[in-house]
């Protein structure tokens, strides 16, 4: 299974990281090639974690991709980590994680992407740029953490 990683140094405290991670339906007004974020079904909350379904699109017009999917989701407050996992189509097994370290201050973000795709072309497809899309992922979510920092502090 192919294992993507970024990792970045983010100038938000990293509470404000760790909600853009848990944020999932909003995923779509920030994440290139994300047409569709969307809770589906029941928000289940224990000790400081929920769990979730979310249907998630992505698309790429320019090759005439668009494939929808279901994701598990698991946020974890404590650890402040978002965790979603997939066996449908496309893919045969995904799993996302985001994982938000406080370091003086400031939010170290990590993503990492496993998945093996079930079509071998889209798999090829996918592995030749999932590298630059990765780091447009975290160039975005990078963003999104600033501006609502930004927005944030002028509220206080």
């Amino acid at each position: 299974m192919p294992h993507f990683r970024a990792k970045r140094l983010v100038a938000v405290p990293a509470g404000i990281a760790y909600g853009v991670a848990a944020d999932v339906a909003a995923y779509k007004e920030f994440l290139p090639l994300l047409e569709q974020s969307r809770i589906v079904g029941a928000v289940s909350e224990e000790g400081g974690s929920r769990r979730f379904r979310a249907e998630l699109a992505v698309g790429y017009s320019k090759l005439r991709l668009r494939e929808k999917f279901t994701s598990n989701v698991f946020c974890d407050n404590i650890k402040q980590s978002v965790t979603a996992t997939s066996h449908e189509p496309p893919f045969r097994n995904m799993k996302t994680v985001w994982t938000i370290r406080d370091v003086s201050g400031q939010a170290e973000v990590t993503i990492d992407i496993d998945y093996t795709m079930r079509n071998p072309l889209l798999q090829i497809a996918f592995g030749g740029v999932m590298e630059m899309a990765v780091n447009k992922v975290m160039a975005a979510f990078e963003t999104r953490a600033r501006s609502i920092y930004v927005a944030t502090s002028k509220s206080i």
